[in-house]
């Protein structure tokens, strides 16, 4: 199965999850989704933000995010307008999945850590 195949089926197919990526801890995109389009300034701020005290803000494909909560592997983060964004460290990438509504958060939150263990689970 491709990177883009894994993030079909287990971020974009649900529904919930509008757009989505896969990055390898190095800041290279294994996979992205139509319409994620992050820059690499983008991926390496998420990457540094890991182990230190998360950015008060991230950007994803330009579109702004407040964080709200930061930890060793996780950011979640959300938009004024009722959407968010999940961001997951694995071993050797970082899952970056985008949501729109608030309502999807915590199924949002639940898909992304699921594809992490996964990834865990095969060595990545």
């Amino acid at each position: 199965m491709s990177w883009k195949d894994i993030l079909d089926v287990g971020l974009l197919r649900s529904g919930k999850i509008t757009q989505a990526a896969i990055v390898g801890q190095d800041g290279e995109i294994w996979a992205e989704s139509a319409g994620c389009n992050m820059a690499e300034e983008e991926r390496r701020a998420i990457m540094d933000g890991f182990g230190t005290c998360p950015a008060r803000e991230i950007l994803v494909g330009g579109r702004r995010y407040s964080t709200t909560m930061g930890c060793l592997d996780m950011i979640l983060a959300k938009r004024k307008d009722g959407g968010g964004c999940v961001v997951k460290k694995t071993g050797q990438s970082v899952i970056v999945a985008e949501y729109i509504s608030i309502a999807d958060s915590m199924t949002a939150l639940a898909l992304v850590e699921r594809l992490a263990e996964y990834l865990i689970s095969q060595g990545y």
